[in-house]
């Protein structure tokens, strides 16, 4: 039998809002909006390249009312209006479906699922399948033998089997199922004390809504509750039901010819998209301009502009898996690495048995140079026939030499995780080149990804093999040890192929932005000390986590104990849900914001209701004793190297936006410190025997930068004559020159860091739990007496709104194109953002440039001396007892004389066997 051709027809106005709300906020140079229409853009080109459609149509809403508003005047009637920058992005949208000419179906007084279903039951009819592109609930109604839905954003096809799966009703029941259970999206009413699973429980048992009325009107037995409502309330289900079924008698007609589709002519979609500056649209549609080249991406900063022809053919050819070679042999080895000296790049990329790089084994090795075909050394591939591979200590008897040669400059993606491997096999890397992820980092850093199958996508075109591709997933999933050394091959190979591809662009691009110093100079030669940082490790003493994680149990279990006497029985304090009826329904505390699921009981909530009852302060202890258990307690002790004894943080350059570093497996940066429970933590991380921890942080290091930027002439005299800044501005703002107490300081204190990262005078009040206006009258006099911290901010959000970015003392650029929202609370975010970004941003610099200068300090002078740690504005070093002083010394003199402010920089050390009392 000749299969049916398929129609592919999109539920266009639902993906306009998923769109909107899965991209974050981009606009054009001018302000233009546009994430909606590049969301749009990328699911139609997804869409497109996956299904390769041969008729397809889009179906859209009209702004009218249709039949439904006349049935019910509620009908969608608790639906808020667009958000604002969505608006203009409407008629884009249009203008985006027309350019890449995609036939349009729209209906004054119909909605678009109403279309779908009439063209639907035509296309089956004139022998077509039909593969309706959305996620929208009610289009589910219509899936049947030659209908099919494909959810893009989910990747998800539905049939009917996984309707029922879904709903626990098949497609034809699916409008009974909504009318019983309402549908809050449409406010459609429903029955009340009905949800959808019990809606799916009387459907099951009866039928549709008909036939479950005339069955329980007829009944004999006792009703439940919910079947009761069903008979009181049948009308409301007989109206819903009228609401949720689509029409399938929509004047609209097929027309399949006029459907056809082939790919948009690039003279109507190049221009349109040139002109919402989707640089990266335009890259991955392929579209080339009249002179047959790929246009690449003009309007950002940090986009390529460099000339592709004029690179090198190695890494702007397409990548050619048939040129990978497996080298098994020392002689194919050695040969190759004479070759490799000749060039100035190696890109390598080691395959391991884990993630965590100081319990990894090496599996195999990849290496890419200029010219050359890459290659893949298996190493310990272990599977039944697997081929006589080189030995660990052979291969890298060949490696090291170049490894340690810091003329040939090593490439690659992520290169600390190498390094660390590395080291453990008794090699000091030397002479880094580049990294490809730090350098796309460095050329933004708001980026959703710095993966090298992100980089390679958006760079190159290219889609990388994933790691599942080969190893599977979940609990089938095999080791890449076991993975076939064909398949590693050509996957390990990719991978330092590509790595070298793009470390050759973006050189170029950061040489064109002139980042090239930020790069060179701090951020890549950073590399090298957080590696070594994450080697060194911290001791951890596993006992004194023991002894706090019995005491927390104890300290838990009181408290749920304590509860549920209150309380008249148990509950489950972490549930949410449960959290809800018992304080909002049984107790009856007052209401507080809505959620999705109810009302929230967050930390807030909990806070305001504290002062009414004593169960939501036990909540909220709770809360704490049990993060701090599970988040600290727990997890550092599974941390805990078995082979050091220590806990081997990861330090992530490229986790925040400002160049701030985080830090992850665990996560140092968050544990509390101005609670006893917290500092009991950090004295669990210990020095070595006959060794102390040496903690050196800078004082008010955001404030101090922020007066070298303002150059506000109070600000930098309080500072250069010793002043407690917070006492000065409690003088001067709250007590208007008389005596300053304790409250008054910390009032002060939330002005002085409230102003820095942009707080307005409603979070100014909300937070010091002022009137507003009081908030208010307390900013404006702050302006008046540091007039250069306003004009500075005043200065910096004009320039970045020419410029498009802000930048930091070290050069660090933060691009903001919604300075130019029209959505007045993106655009005041944005400006917040402006605001704070180069201090923040530039104490980041300032500590990075102090681990450099203490690194290469301690290596010439005492290299026993460990820096082990950064937090926030902190540096933990290890020393031998004997060499405290001098270490002091060290790390003093690397933060404070970093680089000449306008003020000077403090820095408090401290010194002990843990790292509480060192702080």
């Amino acid at each position: 039998m000749t299969p049916r051709p398929i129609i592919h027809i999109i539920d266009g106005s639902g993906y306009v809002f998923r769109a909107y709300y899965a991209i974050r906020p981009l606009s054009t140079r001018a302000g233009l909006p546009t994430n909606a229409v590049f969301g749009f853009a990328r699911m139609l080109s997804r869409l497109i390249k996956d299904e390769q459609p041969t008729s397809l149509a889009i179906a859209f809403d009209t702004a009218k009312k249709n039949f439904r508003h006349e049935i019910y005047t509620e009908y969608k009637a608790n639906r808020d209006a667009p958000p604002e920058d969505l608006v203009p992005q409407f008629a884009l949208i249009r203008e985006l479906v027309a350019a890449m000419d995609i036939p349009v179906i729209e209906k004054i007084g119909y909605e678009a699922d109403d279309l779908l279903a009439t063209l639907t039951d035509q296309a089956v009819a004139s022998g077509h399948q039909v593969m309706l592109v959305s996620g929208d609930k009610d289009l589910m109604q219509l899936v049947a033998p030659h209908v099919t839905m494909f959810d893009p954003l989910k990747n998800k096809y539905y049939n009917r089997e996984d309707v029922i799966e879904r709903f626990g009703v098949p497609p034809e029941l699916v409008a009974d199922l909504l009318a019983l259970a309402g549908d809050p999206s449409d406010n459609i009413p429903g029955v009340p004390k009905i949800g959808s699973k019990t809606a799916a429980k009387l459907i099951c048992a009866y039928g549709d809504i008909e036939t479950i009325y005339k069955n329980l009107n007829e009944s004999s037995k006792k009703l439940s509750a919910a079947e009761v409502s069903v008979i009181d309330n049948i009308e409301s289900a007989r109206l819903s039901k009228r609401l949720a079924t689509l029409d399938h008698k929509a004047p609209v007609q097929l027309n399949i010819d006029a459907w056809q589709y082939q790919n948009p002519a690039s003279a109507k979609l190049l221009p349109f998209l040139q002109r919402i500056e989707a640089s990266g649209l335009i890259r991955d549609l392929g579209l080339e301009d009249s002179n047959n080249q790929i246009v690449l991406p003009t309007n950002t900063p940090y986009a390529p502009t460099v000339d592709q022809d004029s690179l090198s053919s190695e890494y702007n050819q397409t990548i050619d898996y048939s040129s990978y070679r497996t080298i098994f042999n020392l002689n194919e080895l050695e040969q190759l690495m004479q070759k490799a000296k000749a060039h100035k790049y190696l890109s390598f990329d080691l395959e391991t048995t884990s993630i965590n790089a100081h319990r990894a084994d090496i599996v195999g090795i990849a290496l890419a140079v200029d010219s050359l075909a890459p290659v893949y050394i298996p190493i310990a591939h272990r599977y039944l026939g697997v081929p006589k591979q080189i030995e660990l200590s052979q291969a890298l008897a060949f490696l090291k030499p170049i490894l340690c040669d810091p003329q040939i400059l090593k490439v690659g993606q992520n290169i600390k995780y190498d390094i660390n491997v590395l080291t453990r096999a008794g090699i000091k890397l030397q002479g880094i080149g580049d990294d490809s992820m730090i350098a796309a980092y460095v050329l933004s850093s708001t980026r959703v990804s710095y993966s090298l199958d992100a980089l390679a996508s958006e760079k190159l075109g290219h889609q990388n093999i994933r790691y599942t591709d080969i190893t599977g997933k979940g609990k089938s999933q095999i080791g890449f040890e076991e993975v076939a050394i064909e398949t590693a091959t050509t996957y390990a190979a990719e991978d330092a192929d590509v790595a070298l591809r793009l470390c050759h662009i973006l050189r170029s691009e950061i040489e064109e932005q002139q980042l090239n110093k930020l790069y060179r100079e701090l951020e890549l030669p950073l590399v090298s000390v957080l590696a070594n940082m994450e080697h060194n490790g911290i001791l951890v003493d596993a006992n004194r986590l023991a002894t706090l994680g019995s005491e927390l149990n104890e300290r838990i279990t009181l408290l749920e104990s304590h509860a549920y006497t209150l309380i008249g029985g148990k509950i489950n304090l972490a549930s949410p849900k449960q959290l809800q009826e018992l304080l909002f329904n049984k107790l009856g505390l007052a209401t507080a914001r809505k959620t999705k699921t109810g009302y929230s009981t967050d930390q807030e909530t909990l806070e305001a209701l504290a002062s009414e009852h004593e169960i939501p302060r036990i909540i909220l202890e709770h809360r704490t004793l049990a993060k701090l258990k599970s988040t600290y307690v727990d997890l550092l002790t599974r941390m805990i190297n078995p082979e050091t004894g220590r806990v081997h943080t990861s330090f992530n350059q490229t986790g925040t936006a400002t160049g701030r570093l985080s830090s992850s497996d665990p996560n140092l940066q968050n544990i509390p410190i101005r609670t006893d429970d917290g500092r009991r933590i950090r004295a669990a991380f210990i020095a070595d025997p006959k060794h102390v921890l040496i903690s050196a942080d800078y004082s008010q290091i955001e404030l101090r930068v922020m007066a070298h930027l303002s150059k506000d002439t109070n600000f930098i005299n309080a500072y250069k004559n010793g002043e407690d800044i917070h006492h000065r501005t409690a003088f001067e703002i709250i007590t208007g020159g008389g005596p300053v107490n304790a409250e008054a300081r910390r009032r002060a204190k939330a002005i002085n860091f409230g102003i820095l990262y942009g707080l307005s005078e409603f979070g100014l009040a909300k937070q010091l739990g002022i009137p507003r206006g009081e908030a208010a009258a307390y900013i404006k006099l702050y302006f008046s007496r540091y007039p250069g911290i306003r004009d500075y901010f005043d200065t910096t959000i004009q320039t970045a709104r020419i410029s498009g970015y802000v930048s930091t003392i070290a050069g660090r650029r933060r691009y903001l194109p919604e300075l130019h929202s029209q959505n007045r609370n993106i655009r005041q975010g944005a400006e917040r953002i402006a605001m704070n970004t180069p201090i923040q941003g530039s104490a980041a610099d300032l500590i990075k440039m102090a681990m450099l200068r203490l690194y290469d300090e301690i290596n010439k002078n005492a290299p026993d001396i460990r820096l082990l740690l950064q937090v926030h504005d902190e540096l933990v070093v290890e020393a031998p007892e004997a060499k405290c002083d001098l270490a002091v010394e060290l790390v003093k003199e690397a933060m404070s004389l970093v680089m000449p402010l306008a003020v000077p920089l403090t820095v408090d050390v401290g010194v002990g066997y843990d790292w509480a009392s060192a702080h």
